[in-house]
């Protein structure tokens, strides 16, 4: 696999597209500070899945977004694509290349394709795992990192290094598998919680799921019976519905005959009323006509009388007139005496006229009153029968009403009695379902409080426990922190001691003579200087700066012992040493006055140690003229007050030499080895203490455990107790729940049937008054139609008196009008008599002429009314013949009239009787109509019932129940599976679910508990596995990685010593790893004290080694040879020349031999400032046109 292409686009300072393309071998990066090259680099890195801003020079992930110049825009998003040759297979993808895409927008999406595919980050950390690419790979070294690899955290060089040993995999599958483990032991821990929660509760459950299967059984067959019998109910109220409805229809048949017979017989009546009217309408014409008739024959009867007496008048008007012509001579006197005679009887004759026209007037008058007081009567009497027949009627309706009222009253009150006997049975159950829930209350309250008892114990159990954890905890928290304290105590010890034994710090000579002296070849050797003395910690660094590089001063009993020890270290060449013979060593000492006075003084050098007296003379020598000032400032104010006489020392290492000349800064080269023995006796001291402390916190923390062992135990008990308890309450409540539903669907049950002996009451109240107001009415009606026909009868009289007045009124006034007819032709015949009279008394010449001319005048006049007579007896014969027609016309119509009365009054008994049948009909039928609906209730509550206990349609109760053929056996049956199931108390029918449930989940969990347990112990196979390869792995590649190392160092060094060294070589995977360098020529005691090309060049060499064991596909550096020599510069560039042949190399440098080096130069210019552009040059064709051979 080789890197083949690198595209960018909006990538940092590249906005344009940008492609690499690269080669085998070795392709340079150049161009001058801030162009851009490194971006190059964080591409590759980004592009793999770096996610640290930090390690990408930026502040936030957005920085990676080209963010735009003066004339350019920002753009929205950045994109690097890897394309890779993959034809030989090395990543696991079937294809010939693979592409890696990463691409961030503004917006903070972020997405990674793998040849076009979109995938996870973890997905591309995967792709490239043990290759050197993944995350903890060495294929890429960023600017001014390099020196880190070799001087950084001891936990990157293990990274790096696990990822060169290929064991990267397994360490995330390892630690993968940890977190599983410990997910599982928590589960376990959760799982068995509920295991034992589960197991307290199977128990209760099981007895209360048996005893809720025993109630469901018998709910079972009470359910089957209770719908057979319904269904039998409810199919004879069917059948006696069915039967109360044709009687129903046949009442109502007879009914309605009896409505329509009334209202045919009151059609009649009213008819008979109407043809009554109309007969006497009839009548009154009649007679009308009649009257006329009869005025008329009076009339002409008069006219004949007057005529009659007109004749007899001119009869006796001839005989007087035939008298004067024989009593001529009559005189004057006699004429007066008649005239006067006549006008008297013409005045008498005026007045009887006049008075029979006053009474013919006031006879007619009261004939016209009486004629109208007959029509108003015949009106009256009319109205008066229809009013009777609108009675009657109403009188039948109230009968009706009070005959159904009463009916109905009585089919009501049986009910009651029914609805009684229900209620008292039903309070019953409300009595005894109200006793069954106090006792559930009380129960369910004593559970209550046993529960809050049970769980203030579990609280304050808790709490102590909790108290008592948290104590423990604590205690182990600190056994840990002292433990591990001891442990790193220890291995400081051990460490300072195996410094101490293998002389570290020291220089090779002194060690050899120390290690000579060990093996007896050299005598009279004592140790070194700082083996001889002791310090304490706080003034060592001013004691060892102080003595130098005198620390490894050596010891010897006398000159002699010197010499023998050089001429050792000159003949081996083992270098040069510094010796202190105590038979030749004087001593010096300081004796300035006013030293302890000034500021900062501390004390003399040689009054802060301690050591063997033999060794004063020595200790004076070195330190006899040295003082300890606190720092700088006032070692100079005492340098200055004794003229710089004497050598002083601060406490953190600064010196001001004798003579004024002052040496300071970080730290000397012999830093450490005075206070070793020091810090190893302190740490001796630390771990003792450390030993009794841990001893204390452990017999507390046993203790604790033990406590909390108990109390937990007594937890335990108290949950389960309270587990038991909630059980208990569970089921109490639905004891409770039970016992509550069936009180208040009894007491709903009491209370509707209250509610309907309350509506019943109500409708009783309400029929009585409906029946008290019919009988009111009735006697109303009926004392009304009595008075009415009472007044008819009344009427009857009054008309036929009437009549006899019209007709005796009738003949009086054709009397009067007979008489005033007579008076008139009597005045007319006065007058005339009168007339001649007074003619004769005027004249008495031509009499006898004129009185037989008046005679014979009155003659012929006589003939005219005798013949006017003639005629009016004819006239007057009609008239009379046609009255007695009309009087004969009368009688039938009233013979007519007669015969329809005596039919109304029959008609009115045909009335009375259908009313009175109609009355028992409608009784009848309004009982029959309460008994319907009685049992047209009872039929509903029925289906309501089926559907209200068992939610079922009378169809789908039929395919549950069958109806029973021995009803009454079936209610004892019933009532005896009652009594059973009263007999199981509160019955908790969840317990049933909530057994099985809990009894499947207990051998679920149970299931889960073994597959937990199971896979955890093929976690911690697995785990064992992974470590047995990763150590096995690690350590043979460490091994080789070491080897490599030491070559490789020495190669680029030029010799010199290099390693890598396992700080617990019994723990591989979690030592830490020192590194340990030795360039030659230098004793390197710190990795600090090399310079930056040193920790440069062994940086690379540990790459390299690395690279040797498990070459990276490619690699990237950037700037790593910058802290190198040009000669090393050219050495590293060689090397990676002979590292191509498994590695693909792209070399971001600044540095000549570097690029001297590369087959391909790419160079990178920012010519517009913050865009970055590429130039590429090929050396190899470059140096053929050159003529420069490579």
């Amino acid at each position: 696999m080789i890197l083949t292409a690198l595209e960018m686009q909006g990538f940092k300072s590249f906005p344009e597209k940008t492609t690499l393309t690269f080669g085998k071998g070795i392709t340079a990066v150049v161009g001058p500070n801030g162009s851009g090259k490194s971006n190059i680099s964080d591409a590759v890195r980004w592009v793999l899945g770096e996610q640290s801003t930090k390690s990408l020079r930026g502040s936030k992930m957005e920085d990676v977004i080209f963010d735009g110049t003066k004339v350019r825009k920002a753009h929205g998003f950045a994109q690097v694509t890897l394309r890779l040759d993959n034809t030989d297979r090395s990543i696991d993808k079937d294809t010939d290349e693979v592409t890696v895409t990463r691409r961030y927008y503004r917006s903070g999406e972020s997405e990674y394709k793998i040849n076009g595919e979109s995938v996870r980050l973890k997905d591309v950390h995967e792709l490239f795992m043990d290759t050197g690419l993944g995350r903890d790979g060495y294929s890429m070294v960023s600017q001014g990192k390099i020196a880190d690899m070799v001087s950084g955290k001891a936990k990157e060089c293990r990274d790096m290094l696990e990822e060169a040993a290929g064991i990267s995999a397994y360490r995330y599958r390892r630690s993968d598998s940890l977190k599983k483990l410990s997910q599982a032991e928590e589960n376990l821990v959760r799982l068995r919680d509920i295991l034992l929660e589960l197991e307290g509760r199977i128990g209760p459950l099981k007895t209360q799921s048996e005893k809720a299967q025993k109630f469901l059984v018998l709910s079972e067959e009470k359910k089957v019976l209770e719908i057979g019998l319904w269904l039998y109910s409810i199919d004879k109220l069917k059948e006696d519905l069915r039967t109360q409805e044709d009687k129903l229809a046949i009442a109502k048949g007879h009914y309605e005959s009896a409505e329509a017979d009334l209202k045919e017989i009151e059609e009649l009546i009213e008819e008979c009323i109407t043809d009554t009217q109309n007969i006497n309408i009839r009548i009154d014409e009649i007679r009308q006509g009649i009257s006329e008739l009869e005025e008329k024959a009076a009339t002409a009867g008069s006219e004949i009388a007057v005529l009659r007496s007109s004749i007899e008048h001119n009869n006796d008007t001839i005989e007087r007139i035939s008298k004067d012509r024989n009593d001529s001579e009559l005189g004057q006197q006699q004429l007066l005496k008649e005239i006067e005679t006549e006008e008297k009887l013409i005045a008498q004759i005026k007045k009887i006229r006049d008075d029979k026209t006053a009474e013919l007037q006031k006879v007619s008058d009261e004939l016209n009153s009486m004629q109208s007081q007959g029509g108003n009567l015949d009106k009256e009497t009319a109205d008066i029968s229809i009013d009777i027949n609108i009675l009657t009627k109403n009188l039948a309706d109230s009968r009706v009403a009070s005959s159904t009222a009463q009916s109905a009253i009585g089919e009501i009150k049986a009910r009651i009695e029914t609805i009684d006997l229900q209620i008292y049975q039903r309070k019953e159950v409300v009595d005894s379902a109200e006793s069954d829930k106090i006792r559930a209350d009380e129960a369910l309250k004593k559970c209550s409080e046993e529960i809050a008892s049970i769980g203030n114990s579990v609280n304050g159990y808790t709490m102590k426990l909790t108290s008592l954890e948290a104590k423990a905890d604590k205690v182990k928290k600190e056994l840990d922190e002292k433990s591990f304290d001891e442990q790193r105590t220890t291995s400081k010890i051990n460490m300072l001691h195996e410094l101490e034994k293998n002389m570290e710090g020291y220089s090779g000579s002194v060690r050899k003579v120390i290690k000579e002296s060990q093996k007896g070849t050299l005598r009279g050797i004592h140790g070194t200087v700082s083996q001889l003395i002791s310090v304490d910690s706080e003034y060592a660094v001013a004691i060892e700066t102080a003595l130098g590089n005198a620390v490894q001063n050596i010891v010897v009993d006398t000159q002699h012992d010197a010499k023998t020890a050089i001429n050792l270290l000159k003949s081996q060449g083992a270098g040069r040493a510094t010796f202190q013979p105590i038979d030749a060593v004087k001593g010096r000492d300081l004796d300035e006055d006013g030293l302890e006075d000034c500021l900062g003084y501390v004390d003399k050098a040689v009054n802060l140690l301690k050591y063997d007296a033999i060794y004063s003379e020595i200790i004076s020598s070195l330190l006899g003229k040295t003082v300890v000032a606190e720092d700088l400032t006032c070692a100079i104010e005492i340098a200055k007050k004794y003229d710089q006489r004497f050598k002083i020392v601060t406490l953190d290492g600064q010196v001001i030499n004798a003579g004024g000349s002052i040496t300071g800064g970080s730290g000397t080269q012999n830093a450490g080895i005075l206070s070793r023995s020091t810090e190893i006796e302190k740490l001796t001291k630390k771990s003792e203490e450390l030993g009794k402390e841990i001893a204390e916190l452990t017999e507390s923390y046993t203790k604790l455990s033990d406590e909390i062992d108990t109390l937990a135990a007594e937890l335990d008990g108290q949950r389960k107790a309270l587990s038991e308890a909630s059980d208990e309450k569970i089921r109490l409540e639905g004891q409770k729940n039970l016992v509550y539903e069936q009180y208040y669907s009894a007491v709903s049950m009491l209370d509707e049937l209250k509610g309907e002996k309350e509506h019943a009451d109500e409708r009783i109240s309400a029929m009585e008054n409906s029946l008290s107001e019919a009988k009111a009415k009735c006697d109303e009606l009926e004392k009304e139609i009595k008075d009415k026909e009472a007044k008819l009868e009344s009427l009857g009289e009054l008309r036929k008196e009437i009549s006899a007045k019209r007709e005796e009124m009738t003949s009086v006034i054709s009397k009067l009008n007979l008489d005033i007819h007579g008076a008139g032709k009597d005045l007319q015949a006065r007058t005339q008599a009168l007339g001649l009279l007074k003619a004769r008394l005027v004249s008495h010449e031509d009499k006898d002429k004129e009185l037989i001319d008046e005679i014979q005048k009155i003659k012929d006049h006589n003939l005219t009314i005798e013949k006017e007579i003639a005629d009016l007896e004819k006239l007057s014969a009609s008239f009379s013949e046609k009255s007695q027609q009309a009087k004969d016309e009368i009688a039938a119509l009233q013979k007519k009239r007669s015969e329809t009365e005596e039919r109304s009054a029959s008609l009115r008994t045909q009335e009375r009787n259908k009313s009175s049948e109609r009355e028992k009909i409608s009784g009848e039928l309004a009982r029959l109509e309460e008994r319907k609906q009685t049992m047209t209730l009872d039929y509903d509550n029925t289906i309501n019932k089926l559907y209200d206990e068992y939610q079922l349609t009378k169809r789908e109760a039929e395919a549950v129940g069958e109806k029973p053929e021995d009803p009454a056996g079936s209610k004892r049956r019933l009532n005896e599976i009652k009594g059973s199931i009263r007999h199981l108390g509160a019955v908790n029918v969840g317990a049933i679910e909530e057994y099985k449930e809990v009894s499947e989940r207990y051998e679920f969990m149970s299931t889960q508990v073994a597959d937990v347990e199971k896979s955890k112990k093929e976690l911690i196979r697995l785990i064992d596995e992974l470590t047995d390869k990763m150590s096995q792995q690690f350590r043979e590649q460490f091994a080789k990685i070491n080897q490599n190392f030491g070559e490789t160092f020495r190669e680029l060094f030029g010799g010199g010593h290099a390693e890598i060294v396992l700080e617990d070589p019994t723990n591989v995977l979690e030592s830490n790893i020192d590194i340990k360098l030795q360039p030659p020529g230098k004793m390197v005691k710190r990795l600090d004290s090399l310079s930056g090309g040193e920790k440069g060049l062994s940086a690379i060499a540990l790459l390299f080694a690395i690279m040797k064991v498990n070459p990276a596909p490619f690699c990237i550096f950037d700037e790593v040879e910058a802290a190198l020599d040009d000669v090393n510069v050219t050495r590293y560039a060689q090397y990676v020349r002979r590292m191509t042949g498994n590695t693909q190399f792209i070399l971001i440098t600044h540095r000549r031999g570097t690029m001297e080096e590369a087959d391909v130069l790419y160079g990178i210019t920012m010519q517009e400032q913050g865009v970055s552009k590429l130039l590429e040059l090929k050396t190899a064709e470059l140096a053929k046109k050159l003529g420069i051979t490579q």
